[in-house]
């Protein structure tokens, strides 16, 4: 059995006309491959930023505490 190289979708018009927008190009089936191409690297990207924002989140909570314990200090520095 022999593999086709391309396969025949009934892909809604807007979701091409979505694609087309994105790409900036007017053929249909470019789009719309370039569209799915990138898409895998897309969420990979989306993954990445997500971790990086809840590290961020975090590291943003550690400097709240050690700020408010080097308040506490310099307080206790100036109620000697």
């Amino acid at each position: 059995m022999r593999r086709a190289d391309s396969l025949s979708l009934n892909i809604p018009v807007h979701l091409v006309r979505d694609a087309r927008l994105f790409i900036c190009t007017e053929d249909d089936t470019d789009a719309v491959c370039r569209v799915l191409s990138d898409y895998g690297r897309l969420v990979s990207e989306a993954r990445q930023l997500r971790r990086r924002i809840a590290q961020m989140d975090e590291e943003g909570a550690l400097l709240d505490d050690r700020l408010e314990r080097l308040q506490d200090a310099c307080r206790a520095i100036l109620d000697l």
